[in-house]
């Protein structure tokens, strides 16, 4: 009985390590079957995608702020934070009193410039034929002096007879102008300027009692005005009718001059022909006189030219008068804000009341409302100098906006910076070098607001279905790719055959092969040759 316990336990023994046995047994036919399965990929087709993903603000395309050209207190501001206006829809408006009285004074100088430049105008013409009449008698007088001094003998009768007639002739043309011509003119003259000064008199004592029943509130600004401007008419009339006048005398001096020389010239010119043959010496010297007054009358035709000058300074002043009222006027026209497109406004700067300066060459102007037009929509990413080297400009986009997390939108790369943006500091202790790029909303709605944060995945690589294998059973020499082939049975210790392919695509996980490779061949892992991965403990020496 004693020895009952010590067969069983014998047994037992032997049972447990046949078991033992038959185990280890089983493994090595395990191990003996193949390569390991985690060292082994089967190639096949498969998706090679590379992203670029990366966060930024939305803004709107067109943002303006709204100013005005005219300056003056906001009369009127006509649409709030968050409305929502039309193309050319008015915003605001500017008090146009200001403006409108600089328009009314432009045009009072305006008519007053084209009046002046009127008169000369006339004054011109006058001088013109006066000047060429001259001309034309003095050209004509030096011929007859040429015939005459060559015929002198038998023209002389003929011209004592034609002299003494010219000189009669002269004497009452003198006696006409001096009587009744230039008498009439000055009477008609100072008239004129008489009822002009009566008149601007009148209209001076009507402004002063307009002034006076404004005060009392009995008339309005507007007839106050229009009493300024006939004062402004009658004071322009007035000085009008006092250079006429002023000049009018000028005139008639001149014309009783040159009468009065044509009897001294027609005396002259019966004198030389009483003398006869005697005085043909006085003939020559006549007809170089008359010469000169052929030279000085192209000098007085040449004066309308100065003239035709001073009427271009004129006509310089009329444009320059002219210019300004254009620019009042489109001032005036300033004073009513329009949008320049449909869109929202996001802020108002300004209040009703306040005062607003112009935009011009010295001042930026004040910014009354700022514009927004959100049916045009944009992401402005930074984005690393790697990432961005992997974009061009037309490639498309996904875009997730956190405020929005149920809606997807498209967009389009629009923009890839040419020089960097910025340069932030990495996680080593160089710097991140970053480039702008945007990307355009194909589709935005009313829900999206400018300021919000989008994330914005552009695939830069995107092949489906191609022959693919995983990065790392990838051997690489030099410009040469290889993979190692493992044939249809293979055995524990069969590392395959290195075999040359040709790559394409590359993403972080699969890289895409070209040539070299058939879909269902299977590959062993190449002998990885870096540092040990069993968490054993690395020792840097140093």
């Amino acid at each position: 009985m004693k020895r009952l316990p010590i067969i069983l336990l014998a047994v037992c023994i032997l049972v447990c390590g046949g078991g033992m046995f038959a185990l280890n047994k089983f493994r090595a036919a395990a191990m003996n079957s193949g390569p390991k399965v985690s060292d082994v990929f089967k190639v096949d087709r498969g998706p090679v995608e590379v992203q670029v993903v990366e966060s930024g603000a939305i803004e709107a395309i067109r943002v303006v702020e709204l100013k005005s050209r005219a300056a003056g207190r906001l009369a009127k501001l006509l649409r709030d934070e968050g409305d929502q206006v039309a193309a050319g829809e008015l915003i605001a408006t500017i008090d146009p009193t200001e403006t409108r009285l600089q328009v009314d004074q432009n045009s009072a100088q305006l008519r007053g410039a084209e009046a002046s430049l009127a008169r000369q105008d006339i004054e011109i013409r006058q001088r013109r034929v006066t000047a060429a009449t001259t001309l034309e008698r003095a050209q004509q007088r030096v011929a007859q002096l040429e015939r005459e001094a060559k015929v002198q003998p038998s023209l002389t009768r003929s011209g004592i007879e034609s002299a003494q007639a010219a000189l009669v002739t002269a004497e009452k043309q003198l006696d006409l102008l001096v009587k009744s011509t230039q008498p009439n003119e000055r009477t008609s003259a100072q008239s004129e300027a008489d009822q002009a000064e009566l008149n601007f008199d009148n209209a001076v004592k009507e402004q002063g009692r307009l002034d006076a029943l404004l005060k009392q509130e009995y008339v309005s600004q507007r007839e106050v005005d229009a009493q300024r401007l006939q004062v402004e008419l009658a004071r322009s009339r007035r000085d009008t009718a006092r250079t006429r006048l002023a000049r009018l005398a000028e005139q008639q001096l001149n014309e009783r001059r040159q009468a009065e020389e044509r009897v001294r010239q027609a005396r002259s010119d019966l004198a030389r022909a009483k003398a006869g043959t005697v005085q043909d010496s006085g003939k020559l010297a006549e007809l170089k006189d008359a010469r000169i007054a052929v030279r000085e009358a192209q000098v007085a035709l040449a004066d309308v030219d100065a003239l035709i000058a001073g009427r271009r300074q004129g006509q310089a002043s009329v444009d320059q008068i002219r210019s300004s009222l254009s620019d009042s006027q489109r001032q005036l026209a300033e004073t009513s804000i329009k949008a320049p497109f449909a869109g929202v406004i996001t802020k108002r700067l300004v209040q009703e009341g306040e005062l607003v300066s112009s935009l011009s060459s010295f001042s930026s102007g004040t910014p009354i409302v700022r514009l927004e037009d959100r049916s045009q929509m944009l992401v402005k990413l930074n984005i690393n100098e790697i990432d961005v080297a992997k974009l061009r400009e037309g490639m498309r986009a996904t875009i997730l906006i956190d405020a929005l997390p149920k809606d997807s939108f498209d967009g389009e790369v629009t923009k890839v910076a040419p020089a960097k943006s910025q340069a932030e500091a990495g996680a080593g202790q160089g710097q991140v070098v970053r480039y702008e790029v945007e990307v355009r909303l194909d589709n935005p709605n009313g829900k999206i607001k400018s300021g919000m944060t989008a994330k914005c995945t552009m695939k830069v690589i995107d092949l489906a279905k191609v022959i693919r294998v995983p990065v790392d059973y990838l051997i690489k020499e030099g410009d040469k790719r290889y993979v190692m082939v493992l044939p249809e049975k293979p055995t524990p210790t069969d590392l395959g055959k290195k075999t040359e392919v040709k790559t394409g695509a590359e993403s972080a996980s699969f890289i895409q092969i070209l040539s070299g490779l058939k879909e269902g061949v299977s590959l062993k892992r190449p002998p990885y040759n870096g540092p040990k991965r069993d968490g054993s403990s690395i020792t840097v020496e140093g």
